[in-house]
């Protein structure tokens, strides 16, 4: 049996994890934990960014560790990491990307996520130290949209949410533990 822990309660975070995992192995258990991300609610950057996944999942899969040891079962421990972030480029424009960190059996893998353009004003309001989400409720008159659509669903007009970016991430992140022998074999064991 699988225990996936994902690294937050947000159900914009979960419920993807869910979905993929019921996928892989509909028996798995799925369940969000808030644990510290050690980094900024809105992080900046890809290194930022990065660190805040990887804490999340080294901290979940711990949580999924002592959850197998606590009910006296067998099985995986799965931790799950999602970050939002922002970054800068060279000419002043804000880019929404995200990192998904997955650890499993000592081994972490982590992925970049697609990104989109912010606009200038949400921008400039991450620059001042405020989270994406609330800047984005307080410009839309929505209510707590990081927890469903997110600033992707809301920027997109519905044609993507944060859950599309989430699951796609995590999709990709699982790759290397769902073909282990190709990922571990060297380039001249292949072809």
């Amino acid at each position: 049996m699988r225990w996936v822990v994902v690294g937050s309660r947000n159900p914009a975070k979960v419920r993807p994890a869910q979905e993929v995992f019921a996928q892989l192995q509909p028996s798995a258990t799925v369940v969000g934990r808030d644990v510290p991300s050690g980094v900024p609610d809105q992080p900046l950057g890809e290194e930022e960014t990065r660190r805040g996944a990887v804490n999340r999942a080294w901290a979940a899969v711990q949580i999924a560790t002592m959850q197998i040891a606590e009910t006296g079962q067998t099985g995986e421990a799965w931790g799950i990491g999602l970050e939002g972030g922002v970054r800068i480029d060279g000419g002043g424009g804000g880019w929404l990307f995200g990192i998904v960190a997955v650890a499993h059996a000592g081994q972490l893998e982590t992925v970049r996520t697609a990104e989109m353009r912010l606009p200038p004003p949400v921008l400039a309001r991450v620059q001042a130290g405020e989270e994406l989400g609330s800047v984005m409720d307080d410009l839309l008159g929505t209510v707590d949209v990081k927890r469903g659509v997110g600033s992707v669903g809301i920027l997109t007009a519905g044609l993507a949410d944060r859950a599309d970016v989430w699951r796609l991430g995590l999709a990709l992140a699982l790759a290397p533990f769902l073909n282990a022998d190709l990922y571990r074999a060297g380039p001249e064991s292949i072809g």
